[in-house]
């Protein structure tokens, strides 16, 4: 019986090595050719990808943790066929060979530090320092797996959309048409704080908060958010002058669209004079090249070719006008959106508009999700985020008005 015993948890044990072994291998299979066009195999790798990348030391705890259950069970090293079998020895390298791939997927984590030093020397002033691993902060950071806020107040689902516009989208959509809104907890309505403006992703037709219509309602809708924002926030002590605008993936496709079409009628309906400007743009994992060989859906690709930030920013170039400040911070082994896209855009934009500030910021190693959980790259990315903000707010004309 206890030969039995044993054998099952060596087996178990045995599975679970080679389960580690191949997802560990999984995390880094957008970097291999040729790329999944599958959306449902791609958010599955980019799912377990997460998982091993942004949270090694906790696969790696658990593995160790495993091995003392093992050892207070009596191993399986007592069974004959076990003991005179190569399996063993086999298991274990493959063990210690996982080991070394979580040991270096933190590696490429942390290294995130160093290019955010690098890309974001200039701003180094305007905040908060980047905690080494060697600080206390840093572990405090990364030791609860998810985000947790802290001394903040929240408004929810307060609605942005006019008597009219709710009319037109009908009842059954008028939850569509709100917006959350986040305040420091202590913060009063006379602070005139710095707003920012972000839209969520979901592949422009999930998630939530977006109506799913057609382009360009979705940037419309965007807009009249904005709208609600410019005569409204300062009851909730936040400065209507400065709103910068960010979106992850097809919410950062969105928000470089609102930069590039500020106060534009066609995307106005019904509230064609109203100021649209945003004083800067932070796109995470979004598309904003024109190159759409990635999308294996024929409306998303249609919609994208008549919206693209890229062609818009050659078309603004072209007029010599000068862009909003923009910062692009896109993982290397995002899986559903290719960095090719991100690179296309800091091409052009570079291109044509040499005036304008961008700031490019790839991320080795990082999935599309990587920002959804915390971790060292997620913070040093936040960090990298709020020291662009800062500047962008201190730098500009509104300051101190």
């Amino acid at each position: 019986m206890k030969e039995t015993s044993t054998l099952l948890t060596f087996s178990a044990w045995t599975t679970y090595i080679l389960i580690n072994f191949f997802l560990a291998f999984l995390a880094d299979l957008a970097q291999w050719p040729p790329r999944t066009q599958n959306f449902w195999f791609a958010c599955i790798t980019t799912t377990i990808g997460t998982i091993f990348t942004e949270f090694p030391l906790y696969v790696i705890l658990f593995k160790v943790w495993m091995w003392f259950v093992i050892a207070i069970m009596d191993g399986w090293f007592s069974i004959p066929i076990v003991k005179s079998s190569i399996i063993q020895v086999l298991m274990l390298i493959l063990d210690i060979f996982t080991m070394s791939i979580l040991f270096y997927n933190f590696y490429k984590n942390y290294k995130t530090r160093q290019i955010i030093l690098t890309q974001t020397y200039e701003f180094e002033h305007y905040g908060p320092e980047l905690p080494s691993i060697t600080s206390s902060k840093f572990w405090l950071c990364i030791m609860p797996p998810l985000h947790i806020p802290l001394n903040i107040k929240v408004f929810r689902d307060i609605t942005y959309g006019t008597q009219e516009e709710l009319r037109q989208v009908g009842k059954e959509n008028e939850s569509y048409l709100k917006l959350d809104i986040y305040v420091p907890k202590y913060s009063q309505k006379k602070d005139s704080l710095p707003i920012m403006l972000f839209i969520h992703g979901g592949n422009w037709m999930s998630m939530d908060k977006l109506i799913p219509f057609p382009q360009p309602l979705y940037l419309s809708n965007c807009k009249r958010a904005l709208r609600w924002i410019k005569e409204n926030i300062i009851s909730y002590g936040g400065d209507p002058n400065f709103i910068a605008v960010s979106g992850d993936s097809a919410g950062g496709h969105l928000a470089a669209l609102m930069a590039l079409t500020a106060n534009d009628k066609l995307y106005q309906p019904g509230f064609e004079c109203i100021d649209t400007k945003v004083q800067a743009c932070i796109g995470i994992n979004e598309i904003c090249g024109k190159n759409r060989s990635d999308i294996n859906k024929d409306d998303i690709r249609e919609m994208l070719e008549n919206a693209s930030p890229e062609i818009l920013v050659g078309r603004k170039g072209n007029l010599n006008e000068e862009l909003v400040p923009f910062l692009i911070i896109h993982g290397d082994n995002d899986q559903l959106i290719n960095i090719r896209s991100c690179r296309e855009f800091v091409k052009t934009f570079r291109i044509s508009a040499p005036n304008s500030k961008l700031v490019s910021i790839e991320l080795p190693g990082a999935h599309h999700g990587y920002h959804f959980v915390s971790s060292p790259r997620t913070h040093y990315s936040m960090i990298a985020m709020l020291r662009f903000l800062n500047w962008a707010y201190q730098t500009s004309s509104n300051y101190n008005k």
